[in-house]
């Protein structure tokens, strides 16, 4: 694996929450327990384009970045750690329910971070 397969899995890894978050807000709202309202599914639509620009630089870095990819890997790899990070924070203080759906999240973050880092390093030499 290399960092441009990273940078697009990660890309497609969002785009499957940018769906949820447009299309079945209430669903993603569900397994975290929150009340669905309707200031809710409005930041979720808002959550959701962030998230679609995120995503899009995701999938452009490899062509944008050139010889410096392993640093925006090194960044990107970074803020995976700190939704992880959050995940977990979360979790600890019952924020949200400790299901599977919260569980996996915080390590599929993880898994990136690793991911990011472990390839931008390789990458660098």
């Amino acid at each position: 694996m290399n960092l441009r397969i990273v940078f697009r899995a990660a890309a497609v890894f969002m785009g499957m929450w940018i769906l949820g978050m447009w299309f079945a807000p209430q669903m993603i709202m569900d397994q975290y327990g929150w009340q669905y309202t309707p200031g809710l599914k409005m930041m979720m639509r808002f959550m959701g384009l962030s998230m679609a620009a995120l995503a899009t630089l995701h999938w452009l870095i490899p062509e944008w970045s050139g010889n410096n990819i392993s640093k925006f890997g090194m960044v990107s790899g970074l803020f995976w750690a700190l939704f992880g990070a959050f995940g977990v924070y979360d979790l600890a203080l019952n924020n949200v329910p400790p299901n599977a759906n919260t569980i996996i999240g915080a390590v599929i973050n993880f898994v990136f971070a690793i991911l990011f880092y472990l390839n931008s390093k390789k990458e660098a030499k």
